[in-house]
């Protein structure tokens, strides 16, 4: 019984084994917090500052736009350089643009804030934090064996949570105790901690290793060396001259799984975007009760928590991408019954199979790709993959809410709902790569 407890939660085997990934975990949670502060920090000063929500909006706009240049150039830059050079640059000047939010707050550049260079700031924040995270997502497969890639995909969600659920409380807390300028400053100082955490990280190039399921948790490189190259991949041969990065293109044509995967991963963007509707929703439903409208946003990032906290069985999946797009369909298939849904105890539980559902996915989207993604090509498409998550509830809502414009808030999610499972449905029964790849066996595609 309890080698099945063992089995069903997390694995932080990851953790355990891997000195480098343990600072790259400890460096993303505290990098997670810190911008999660200054997604707070920046509409409220922006409020403070015009009165203005089409400012507080813009500002968000610019940030989240930079966030996504950000992670495709991350990317590509991810796979020519050092990827520990990378993180170092992207964390160091995510540290300065924080201190430069302090000082601007503080009145350094006038007798009060600017909002020019708010806005300056946050762009600058948002396209070079992005690239330092393209580059640490590409690093990992090259540190961690691919038997527990399943497990590292749920750390990340874990760590993901973890990090939304503190830092806006954190960010309250310091800007009404203090002011919106300490808590600039608290972000800048946790900005130059993740600097030196990384800092004792090994050297990343771009074409290290992706290490293989033979090498024994015990051999885990503890990152005293640079990795070697692959012998599986292009420049495996110590003396063999370097070869060009291969083509994304040539690669996505000839690695379907990856393809299937991003596709699926598009479809699934949409799904966050019912947040949206859920105000109007409320309102119509269940008489506009603030209590409800707190326990359905709650719901699914309780769902989503849930399934990493017991995501151990994940790694034993002999058919990843069936269970993927049986997820997916799953997910969709009961947003519409959210939408159908009288009561809000039953609302509320559907929210929260969603969740898990959604986080399931993101733990096996995050698998396949690092699993049958060679090396030299980590960068652009970790780039690819997380600016599809950075997107995602941007755009699913913009759909959502023009749904909404158009019909009463539960028919607008009933019909949203309806038009993403027959998405879902189509893709299942298309991507025929995707359902048929096992766990067992991951791609070694020449691609070039």
């Amino acid at each position: 019984m309890a080698g099945k407890a063992r089995g069903l939660l997390i694995d932080i085997t990851p953790l355990r084994v891997s000195a480098p990934f343990r600072r790259i975990f400890v460096a993303r949670l505290i990098s997670l917090i810190a911008i999660g502060m200054l997604l707070v920090s920046v509409p409220v000063q922006m409020y403070d500052l015009t009165g203005s929500s089409v400012q507080v909006g813009a500002a968000t706009a610019v940030t989240g736009v930079a966030t996504f240049v950000g992670m495709l150039l991350g990317g590509v830059l991810a796979d020519r350089f050092d990827r520990k050079l990378l993180i170092l640059v992207g964390r160091s000047a995510a540290a300065l643009s924080f201190a430069g939010l302090a000082a601007n707050a503080f009145g350094a550049f006038g007798s009060s804030a600017a909002v020019p260079v708010l806005y300056v700031l946050a762009l600058v924040d948002g396209l070079i934090g992005a690239l330092s995270t393209s580059a640490l997502m590409a690093a990992v497969p090259t540190l961690i064996p691919r038997r527990h890639l399943a497990a590292v995909g749920a750390i990340g969600a874990l760590t993901v949570r973890i990090g939304s659920a503190v830092s806006p409380g954190i960010a309250g807390f310091v800007i009404g105790a203090a002011g919106v300028e300490w808590a600039y400053t608290v972000a800048a100082v946790l900005a130059f901690i993740t600097v030196i955490v990384i800092s004792g990280l090994p050297s990343l190039p771009p074409h290290a290793a992706v290490l293989d399921d033979e090498i024994p948790d015990d051999a885990i490189p503890d990152g005293s060396a640079a990795p070697e190259p692959s012998l599986s991949e292009p420049g495996s041969s110590a003396d063999a001259p370097p070869v060009p990065v291969p083509s994304l293109q040539a690669f996505l044509r000839s690695q379907r799984v990856v393809g299937a995967v991003m596709v699926v991963g598009v479809i699934a963007m949409f799904a966050p975007g019912i947040v949206a509707l859920l105000p109007a929703l409320v309102a119509q439903r269940f008489d506009a009760n603030p209590s409800v409208t707190g326990l359905l946003f709650a719901a699914v990032a309780t769902g989503a928590m849930v399934a990493a906290l017991t995501s151990g069985w994940l790694a034993a999946v002999a058919r990843p991408g069936r269970l993927l797009l049986g997820s997916l369909v799953a997910t969709f298939a009961l947003m519409a019954l959210f939408g159908l849904a009288s009561y809000a105890w039953l609302a509320i539980i559907l929210l929260v199979v969603i969740g898990f559902l959604e986080a399931i996915q993101e733990v096996l989207r995050y698998t396949l790709i690092q699993h049958h993604t060679p090396g030299p090509l980590l960068g652009r498409v970790n780039g690819i993959w997380m600016a599809q998550e950075v997107c995602g509830v941007t755009v699913g809502a913009l759909v959502a809410g023009a749904f909404g414009s158009l019909w009463a808030a539960s028919t607008a999610v009933v019909y949203y709902s309806l038009m993403l499972l027959a998405a879902a449905v189509v893709a299942a029964l298309v991507l025929g790569s995707l359902r048929a790849v096992r766990a067992e066996a991951p791609a070694r595609t020449p691609v070039g």
